[in-house]
């Protein structure tokens, strides 16, 4: 009797590997076109635009997707942009900086050219890549 359990055993944790397999295979790899927060039990994540997830369902207003290993909900307003405008997501103008001879603002005005360089460093490589 041991022996037909251990086998029964075996075939549930084959059959539990085969479903796993196919939900993991059946995920959709899709592009957020507007920022969003991912709930996922305990733990929240904000996901920025152009952030890959991947898409295991969807709702009227919810997605279920998966984001470094955690899966949670976002809402499906976070993709629906996409198909209205394709160039809905890009970066607008920012105004011009102040001149002033207080280090403050010089201070301020620095950092926010580090942050635009930064972002166009970053975003490059993967414009690049989707070009091709």
């Amino acid at each position: 009797m041991t022996a037909r359990r251990r086998k029964t055993a075996g075939m549930k944790r084959l059959a539990l590997l085969f479903v796993f397999g196919a939900l993991i295979g059946s995920a959709q790899e899709v592009r957020l076109t507007q920022p969003a927060i991912l709930k996922s039990g305990r733990s929240i994540v904000s996901l920025k635009a152009g952030t890959m997830v991947d898409l295991l369902s969807r709702d009227d207003k919810l997605l279920t997707v998966r984001f470094n290993n955690l899966t949670g909900t976002i809402p499906a307003a976070s993709l629906a942009a996409a198909a209205a405008s394709p160039k809905a997501d890009a970066p607008k103008p920012s105004a011009p900086p102040q001149k002033s001879g207080s280090n403050y603002v010089n201070a301020v005005n620095k950092a926010k050219e580090n942050v635009a360089k930064h972002d166009k460093n970053m975003a490059k490589p993967v414009d690049e890549i989707l070009e091709n």
